[in-house]
């Protein structure tokens, strides 16, 4: 259902019956843009109360649905204000994606990592317990119940705002204007093509003149073996037959690196973003899999973290695991000169 749902959101169904179903999305993305316009002029007017924290909060976010590579931009992030300018960071985040909240956890071993709806109590809570004078706030652009210092707001290069229209008639969770907000503007997934970059900065920019803009690619580093750990470098999938797994937000990505890589993908398993495995789950792969003359199963850090917390194996197929990086490619500077403005102490 979700799939479907998705399908007409992004405009892959036509027809004049899909023409209608579409209309009906349309009337509910108007009174969805009516609830998002109240609650913003809510708190600007201070009907709703925005709290602040007793540290510097630099919140990151997004204004569509999934797929913009918010997670590791929050782990990059955090790497740069911890090791390069010395601050005490810690993580707020809500906690409705359990395998987000778990990478984090293992990418940032030495890092608090708070889990919680009241953000605002948890930046308390970072600040007494741990001595945390940053927080980076996950996934925090309609998040206005936490006051911030700096917004930084991921844009995916590739498909930035989809249909432009607003939930559930397309992936936007806000209106493209709502870019206006934000201090830094960074487009993900960049790096292959720079006269489209260069367009996207001019339309964004209509919105926003004064935001500085970063860009930053997802670069593929190894893989590793889920059941012995064991790693290979990239080029060990090069003419491999593979089935893919996922259940991320821009799976469209995910199989082409894999192919750019080498691979020849024989099927791709798709779930939907953040999707809870269950072990009927796991018997459809492995019946599909049974189906394939394949030599690995390739599948993302964030599916291997869901399947093995639930003790969910793929029987006795090899498991590669891709390891991905994500690297500022232009504009670090930029962010740099902006983290040190906070005065952060």
């Amino acid at each position: 259902m979700k799939d479907f749902a998705y399908s007409l959101m992004t405009d892959k169904k036509k027809g004049h019956v899909y023409d209608l179903l579409k209309f009906m999305l349309s009337i509910g993305s108007f009174f969805y843009g009516l609830a998002i316009y109240a609650r913003g002029v809510f708190y600007r007017t201070g009907i709703f109360k925005t709290r602040k924290a007793p540290l510097k909060v630099i919140s990151v976010g997004n204004i569509t649905l999934g797929g913009t590579g918010k997670t590791p931009f929050v782990v990059t992030l955090c790497q740069i204000l911890e090791n390069e300018l010395k601050k005490n960071v810690c993580v707020l985040i809500r906690g409705y994606g359990w395998d987000e909240q778990a990478m984090l956890k293992n990418k940032l071993t030495d890092i608090p990592v708070l889990v919680g709806e009241d953000r605002a109590r948890s930046a308390l809570k970072a600040v007494k317990l741990y001595g945390s004078n940053t927080a980076v706030l996950d996934d925090g652009f309609q998040h206005w119940e936490l006051g911030r210092d700096l917004d930084i707001v991921l844009v995916d290069s590739r498909n930035p705002f989809g249909n432009s229209c607003l939930f559930p008639r397309g992936i936007l969770r806000e209106p493209k204007r709502s870019l206006e907000r934000a201090d830094i503007i960074v487009l993900t997934k960049a790096g292959r093509d720079a006269g489209a970059a260069e367009k996207l900065k001019n339309e964004i920019s209509k919105f926003n003149k004064n935001a500085g803009f970063l860009e930053t690619a997802h670069v593929p580093t190894h893989f590793y073996n889920s059941k012995t750990r064991c790693t290979h470098d990239v080029v060990y999938i090069k003419g491999k037959r593979a089935v893919l797994l996922s259940s991320i937000g821009d799976p469209a990505y995910f199989e082409e690196t894999v192919k750019g890589l080498g691979a020849d993908v024989v099927e791709h398993i798709k779930f939907p973003d953040h999707h809870n495995y269950g072990k009927g789950d796991v018997e459809y792969v492995l019946r599909r899999c049974s189906e394939r003359s394949f030599d690995l199963v390739l599948t993302t850090e964030k599916d291997i973290v869901k399947l093995s917390r639930l003790g969910l194996y793929l029987g006795l197929y090899t498991v590669l695991v891709l390891v991905i990086k994500l690297e500022i490619i232009s504009g670090k500077e930029l962010l740099v000169d902006r983290l040190n403005r906070l005065n952060i102490y």
